[in-house]
């Protein structure tokens, strides 16, 4: 009967510690799925204010960290730009390893774009370098204008003419990168949805209803395959290289978690020769990513014809 006891009180000591995240959590459970569900009905201002008042109340526990992510990316859905990445930065000092580490640099990435007062380059001096095709030209155009993916664009074409495929492909990479921070303002700000063919569209219910957006919420579009093969030999040589860049929207109004991008590549017949993985982390609503993939299976590089691409994620 005594040993009973002990036990008893032994578990009622662990629950009542405070290292029991169960037991912290239990006073506030029903504030944090108010602030979650205002979140989703992208009520993003009050969610930000929600998550804010809770952060303190679940001190090193992973719920801080998933508090802070949301109050973050609910700031950054509603441009507050500066308050967003004052909370991301305050994240990383606070869990330098943290679990959102690789999505909150790539915010603070996306941010800095957003807040720079670099100006695009002048069409002019823009087609006057390209014309050039000169990347000491192009590198201090780039300079001026560190933000303008156009340029990047013209670094990776004149790469690509000279046989420098992996510069090319980085340059191309870092392009879409910065063009599409800036498509996923416009569409979000414009209230605009991506179609089947990447097109955008203005929502409506019968838009969100025929796209099955609450069953398919992310959309893969303007997918760019980038191959080459050995210029020396005559007959073609063999294929270097196959890259898949893209970009990839979630059209939802959930956080979407270990979303992930898988390509098929495939010869002729169909045959698949190779699978890539790509990871891209946490998206939240109206959020644009861009992605790129490479088929590593060499021995059959050559035979690669086509592609297919697919999502995966956890809400």
């Amino acid at each position: 009967m005594l040993r009973t006891g002990i036990h008893a009180g032994f578990f009622v000591a662990i629950l009542l510690g405070s290292g029991c995240v169960w037991m912290r959590d239990l006073p506030y459970r029903d504030q944090r799925v108010a602030a979650d569900r205002a979140f989703e009905s992208q009520e993003y201002v009050l969610a930000a204010a929600r998550y804010e008042a809770l952060r303190d109340q679940y001190p090193e526990t992973r719920i801080r960290e998933d508090l802070m992510f949301r109050q973050g990316v609910a700031l950054y859905s509603v441009c507050s730009y500066h308050g967003a990445r004052d909370v991301f930065i305050d994240y990383l000092s606070s869990y330098p390893r943290g679990s959102y580490r690789a999505d909150i640099q790539d915010y603070i990435k996306k941010i800095d774009v957003l807040m720079s007062r670099s100006t695009p380059a002048e069409a002019r001096k823009l087609e006057e370098a390209k014309a050039m095709d000169n990347l000491d030209v192009l590198g201090r155009l780039l300079a001026e204008h560190p933000t303008d993916w156009r340029v990047l664009e013209a670094i990776g074409d004149v790469h690509w003419k000279i046989g420098n495929y992996d510069e090319a492909i980085d340059a191309y990479y870092k392009s879409q990168r910065i063009a599409s921070t800036y498509e996923e303002r416009e569409l979000n700000n414009g209230k605009l949805i991506l179609d089947s063919e990447g097109n955008p569209v203005p929502v409506n219910p019968k838009i969100l209803s025929e796209m099955q957006i609450k069953e398919q919420p992310l959309r893969v579009y303007d997918l760019h395959a980038y191959t080459s093969r050995n210029q020396e030999n005559v007959l073609g040589g063999d294929l270097q290289f196959y890259n898949l860049t893209g970009s990839l929207r979630n059209q939802g109004r959930q956080l979407l978690r270990d979303v992930e991008v898988e390509v098929t590549f495939r010869d002729l017949g169909g045959n698949i020769l190779d699978v890539d993985y790509v990871s891209i982390g946490s998206l939240g609503p109206g959020e644009v990513r861009a992605f790129i993939s490479r088929a590593d299976d060499y021995d059959n590089l050559y035979n690669i014809v086509d592609h297919d691409v697919s999502v995966h994620w956890r809400e």
